[in-house]
Formats: structure tokens, sequence, C-alpha cells
């Protein structure tokens, strides 16, 4: 066997182990969707994807009075997050690897135990759910949205519920996590007003809470701390200049890392 031969037997093997791991990878990710979504079922309240910290972003220190300008990676935004959440575990697998991995529709069949026709369908469905629901919700500038962000807890600082009504779009949404251990909304919290006054509620219950613009998966966020424990984490979604999504984590299962950091 000359060198050409063993090169391309070479390439042919590794080809093969990639497509091993790809396979043993889904197979490994689907169970734990399974998994997961069943323990979602008796979850208590809104269930939310778990934020990331990240050590180089601290931006302003409470309280907060003016405007901040950085740049985030939006890889890890919290939106789209939410959006996959809401897909079915195979279809969020076919989703995965069609779009991101480009495997082949039997391939995916193998994965999801499906026939290739079906795991077509299902990964059509997901892109077209999740490319809407992106559109839709189309991020505003980093720089906005820090802004944005800023001045919504500066009027939560003072308790201003007409700056803060301003600031959120009349439809917004908030979410928030507490998983049953600690008090938090059962179900989602629409418009505005409510929200306003959800959050001015929320900080009159707890007057030591101090808050920190930090960066929340990429994107300019609080975090909310007792002394030195953090103690919850929100995330936003900015539109037009708007708020139009506000996601609380308080589940201390959910705050280890930002703890441990």
């Amino acid at each position: 066997m000359d060198e050409n031969q063993e090169e391309d037997l070479s390439v042919a093997e590794v080809i093969e182990v990639q497509a091993g791991l790809t396979h043993v990878t889904a197979h490994i990710c689907l169970e734990i969707l399974d998994s997961v979504r069943h323990r979602r079922k008796l979850y208590m309240g809104e269930w939310l994807p778990e934020q990331v910290p990240d050590g180089r972003t601290t931006v302003v220190s409470a309280p907060v009075r003016a405007p901040d300008r950085i740049t985030f990676d939006e890889s890890r935004n919290t939106a789209p997050m939410v959006v996959l959440e809401s897909l079915t575990p195979a279809a969020r697998v076919a989703f995965v690897l069609r779009d991101m991995v480009a495997l082949s529709f039997g391939g995916i069949a193998a994965i999801v135990c499906r026939i290739p026709q079906m795991c077509r369908k299902l990964a059509s469905c997901a892109c077209r759910h999740v490319r809407e629901r992106c559109r839709r919700g189309r991020e505003t500038a980093s720089e906005v949205h820090t802004r944005v962000v800023t001045a919504f807890w500066a009027a939560c600082d003072t308790g201003d519920l007409a700056a803060l009504v301003s600031l959120l779009d009349p439809d917004a949404t908030t979410l928030s996590d507490g998983g049953g251990k600690v008090r938090a909304a059962l179900k989602p919290i629409h418009g505005a007003d409510r929200t306003a006054r959800f959050m001015l509620a929320a900080l009159l219950h707890h007057p030591k809470l101090r808050a920190t613009l930090q960066s929340v998966n990429g994107k300019t966020g609080l975090v909310l701390r007792h002394g030195t424990t953090v103690s919850g984490v929100v995330s936003f979604h900015v539109q037009d200049e708007k708020i139009t999504d506000v996601w609380l984590v308080l589940n201390p299962d959910k705050l280890r890392s930002w703890n441990r950091s």
C-alpha cells in the first residue's frame, strides 16, 4: 500500500469516527431531552434555561444612573435558547443535526427512530418555527440593548413606574423561574403595566437586594445579590428600543455557577 492509499484510508477512518461520535452524542442528547421534558411536566411554575456567567462582563454596579456602551457575543443569547426549548426533543435534534451539522435525513432517522421522510418534515417545521420566531423577535444592537436595560434598572431603583412602563413594549411578557424553591410568579405576566408593577413589588419585598449590570448569556442583564450570594439573574429581549421579554431565573439550583464564580 503506497502513502497516498494510507492517507486516503486515514481520512476515511477519521470521517467514520466523526460520524460515529455524532451519532452517539446525538443519542445521548435525545435521551437527556426526553428525560428533562418528562421532569418539566412536574416542574412548579415556569421553566427557563440556565443563564451563563461571564467573568469579563461587569458593566456598571448599582445604583445605576447612566447608560454604558459595550459589545457582546450574541451566540449565547437567551431568546434563541427559549425558542429551541419550545421544540419537541425529536424536532430539536433533527433541526440541529440537519441545519447545523448537515447530517443526512437517513442518518437523522437512525438517531431519532423515525423514517427519513418524517425526519425531513420534523427538521423543516422546526427550522421554519425557529426562523419565524427569531425574525419576529430580532434583537436590537448591543449598545441599544445596554442603554435600555440600564435605564430599566435605574427606573426600578428609583421606583419610577411611569419611566418603567415607557421602556416596556405594550405586550411585554415576564417569566420567572423559582422551581418551587423560592417565591416566583407561577404563570407568565403580560403587559407593560403589570410587568412594571411586578418588578417594583418584588424589589419592595427585598429592600436589601443589590443589583449589578452584567453580561447574561452574552447580553447585558441584571445579577441580583443578597450580600455576596447571587439570588437571581434577569435577562432581557429588546426590540425597537423596547423591552419585549423579561426572564427571571430565581431557582437556586440554576444559580450555582454564578455563586461559584
